[in-house]
């Protein structure tokens, strides 16, 4: 016949004899209740960890598919702060239950391998043993590896614990409120205003990081790491960093014949010539090849201004997120980039603006443009000293820096030795030896580049690259 409920509480907290054969059951009884506390304890602990750290995103794509615990994790996660005052209110019922119990019964244990000694020894080895023992417990089985369960495989945990925290909830409602009352006003004595919104705000820097841990555990490839990281650098890139300078711009007179201009872009092979009366800083719009190729029928229909489009100026130290809008705003894909005083610097297309998300973009026109860079021995390269900066790091995979006082090759060198060059001249640095092979009229045109054996370098298959002009 089975015990009363009242007789199975007065076995579990009464004190007897361990030798009757009703105190070995009663003991049995207890060590079943210890464990039951501990689980209880990392059950709620796993809970709270689980509702904190599972996905929201995740659940209720999972709830949108009619996954029933994923629809009952939603409705608790709405409310999430009384669920988490319910997971503490049930840790901290288990672990005074445990100390409740769980010492004394342990104590009674090891008090008969010491029964030699004196009663306030034995009491109190017993006692430091039964302690050292529960708190072990306590904490390996009851707080540590519940929580790494919890973080670890948040969604599981928190799909299976939702039916029975709801029930918890329910049960103990009225209490959890008054907890969370209490909680609330205490908060309010500090200035902090108590809120149920627990989403995470990340910095960039955090961000980045979160990434980079994302591809090293292997759920992100190497390429949607580097994008990823490309589209924060966008939002940071000046226009004059990015931009084509000045220097390789060709362009067309507001004047030009129609067979002047068939020419000139048989000539560049680019697709859009800038338009400029008088000289390169009054540009007055720009021509696409396309809206020409019609009147080569009938020439004497032509004229420019039929087929010129507007100008899209920007300045250089515009950022390329803001380029971009205005882009899109105007629906074009081109723009002239102006200093303060007004004066052209260099144009900036689309495609340049999405080759510092992707990486270089090839199309028909690269092939020319990568004359800027030739392989003339191991590691060993010339280049155009009008090459940009930033695209003979990206080719050679190389780290020279960058900087607002220029953006070519030849600039950066000037800017290294402090001086007008002169062919010959060799400027080193970490690892790269520039010599200048090529001036006119102060300007340095050719450049020879050797990398030591301490750079990395390019794959073995890169032989040139170079900026793009007006593409």
């Amino acid at each position: 016949m089975s015990e009363p409920p009242s007789y199975l509480f007065c076995l579990i907290f009464a004190d007897g004899d361990l030798s009757a054969p009703t105190s070995v059951g009663m003991l049995a009884l207890k060590l079943g209740a210890v464990l039951l506390l501990v689980a209880a304890n990392g059950f709620f602990v796993a809970a709270e960890f689980a509702f904190v750290g599972v996905r929201r995103s995740r659940i209720e794509t999972l709830a949108a598919a009619g996954k029933a615990s994923a629809v009952r994790l939603i409705r608790l996660l709405d409310n999430l702060n009384a669920y988490l005052s319910a997971s503490q209110l049930g840790i901290t019922l288990a672990s005074l239950a445990l100390g409740w119990i769980g010492e004394p019964v342990i104590a009674r244990m090891l008090e008969r391998p010491f029964s030699g000694l004196s009663d306030t020894v034995r009491h109190g080895l017993a006692f430091g043993i039964a302690f050292s023992i529960i708190t072990s417990l306590h904490i390996v089985l009851g707080e540590q590896a519940p929580k790494l369960l919890g973080l670890a495989r948040a969604e599981r945990v928190a799909l299976a614990v939702s039916l029975p925290m709801e029930l918890f909830y329910k049960v103990f409602q009225w209490p959890i409120r008054a907890l969370d009352w209490a909680s609330a006003r205490t908060v309010r004595l500090v200035g902090l205003q108590a809120t149920s919104e627990h989403a995470s705000s990340y910095t960039e820097a955090e961000l980045r990081q979160l990434v980079d841990i994302s591809r090293d555990s292997g759920h992100l490839r190497a390429e949607e790491r580097r994008l990823i990281h490309q589209v924060f650098e966008f939002s940071d890139t000046l226009v004059r960093e990015a931009m084509v300078p000045r220097t390789a711009i060709a362009a067309i007179s507001s004047d030009c014949s129609l067979e002047n201009i068939t020419k000139a872009f048989e000539q560049h092979r680019y697709s859009r010539l800038p338009v400029y009366r008088e000289s390169i800083d009054n540009v007055i719009g720009f021509v696409h090849s396309k809206d020409v190729m019609p009147y080569l029928l009938h020439p004497e229909t032509f004229r420019l201004e039929d087929v010129m489009q507007a100008p899209l100026f920007v300045v250089d130290t515009a950022r390329l997120e803001h380029v971009l809008r205005q882009m899109q705003k105007g629906k074009t894909h081109f723009g002239f980039v102006v200093d303060e005083h007004g004066g052209l610097e260099g144009i900036i297309t689309l495609e340049d603006l999405l080759e510092e998300i992707v990486g270089e973009i090839s199309d028909e026109h690269d092939e020319e443009v990568n004359e800027q860079i030739n392989s003339v021995g191991e590691r060993q390269f010339l280049l155009d000293g009008g090459l940009a900066v930033r695209d003979l790091n990206r080719r050679l995979k190389l780290s020279v820096p960058e900087s607002e006082a220029y953006t070519t090759i030849a600039g950066f060198l000037m800017t290294a030795a402090g001086h007008v060059l002169k062919p010959g001249e060799v400027v080193n640095h970490n690892g790269l030896v520039f010599r200048v092979e090529r001036v006119e009229r102060r300007r340095v045109l050719r450049v020879f580049l050797e990398l030591s054996g301490e750079i990395e370098g390019p794959e073995p298959a890169t032989t040139g690259a170079g900026a793009r002009a007006t593409g």
